[in-house]
């Protein structure tokens, strides 16, 4: 299944080992997102090192073997799709999660309740794809 991944569940994958990362490494699933993330990641990487428990090295580590599994799309490649995204989401920073989604016919993989209320894009939360996925079990 390809989801696109926003920004909060790569912060929560990197915050705590838990379902969030567990889910992650699931190879069922083909992660996308656009660049707009690696720019949501670079203004709230000082706050996330400050809340991460072990050194900066280990915290780079993995940021990359997290992102690795991402397919990353040029923001240029979203601005068909951003007046219909606009259309279903207030949000401008989850505008461009709509778009890609819009443009790859994929879900959204989010905990944003605001994304969630939308109908245009299916948004599964972590606890679904867990559930779908069977990553709850042991």
């Amino acid at each position: 299944m390809r989801l696109v991944v926003d920004a909060n569940i790569l912060f929560s994958a990197i915050l705590k080992f838990g379902l969030t990362r567990k889910v992650w490494f699931n190879s069922d699933l083909e992660l996308i997102s656009p660049n707009y993330l690696l720019l949501e990641f670079s203004k709230y990487r000082p706050h996330l090192i400050g809340r991460y428990e072990f050194f900066e090295e280990e915290f780079d580590q993995l940021v990359s073997k997290l992102t690795d599994r991402i397919g990353f799309v040029e923001d240029s490649m979203l601005k068909p799709y951003l007046p219909a995204a606009e259309s279903l989401i207030a949000d401008e920073k989850d505008q461009y999660y709509i778009a890609l989604a819009l443009k790859t016919n994929s879900a959204i993989w989010s905990n944003d309740k605001a994304l969630k209320a939308q109908r245009r894009v299916k948004v599964y939360t972590t606890e679904e794809l867990a559930l779908e996925f069977g990553s709850l079990q042991g």
